[in-house]
């Protein structure tokens, strides 16, 4: 049931969210990713209990963005994933990176991916092939 209830709040943030991707200036949008760390790679301890519904929610995130009339990829799911588990109090790593590419139509891609502990629960299609640019925590992260 609760994961029905992820989906329905799922749908409508994930439009709000691609709504402030491309209004809001990243410096002020970046503010809803969490505490600021650079561009450190980094891990937190959590339980079992916090991991298992840390990827139910990143599933139901990927899911959810699946049947958006509107795009929302990695940036869009990594957000709603983040408020999500900062709900919850799950302390949680968000990568953004970046990587150059040959294509001189887009020389550059980037990706966004969020961590608990060690496992990647959104984002981690292609994550390795970027490098992190920015790093975010849970406030709970000191």
């Amino acid at each position: 049931m609760r994961e029905k209830i992820w989906f329905i709040l799922f749908y409508p943030l994930s439009g709000i969210i691609r709504a402030m991707i491309l209004t809001i200036p990243y410096r002020y949008l970046s503010k809803f990713f969490g505490e600021y760390r650079r561009n450190d790679q980094l891990s937190v301890l959590v339980n079992e209990t916090e991991k298992m519904t840390a990827w139910r929610i990143g599933r139901i995130a990927e899911l959810c963005s699946a049947y958006t009339p509107w795009e929302s990829k990695c940036l869009v799911q990594a957000t709603m994933v983040r408020i999500l588990l900062g709900y919850y109090g799950i302390p949680y790593i968000m990568h953004l990176g970046a990587t150059l590419t040959k294509d001189l139509k887009e020389p550059m891609k980037a990706h966004a991916w969020v961590k608990v502990g060690p496992w990647v629960v959104s984002g981690r299609d292609g994550h390795t092939a970027f490098g992190i640019t920015a790093t975010y925590t849970s406030r709970s992260i000191g």
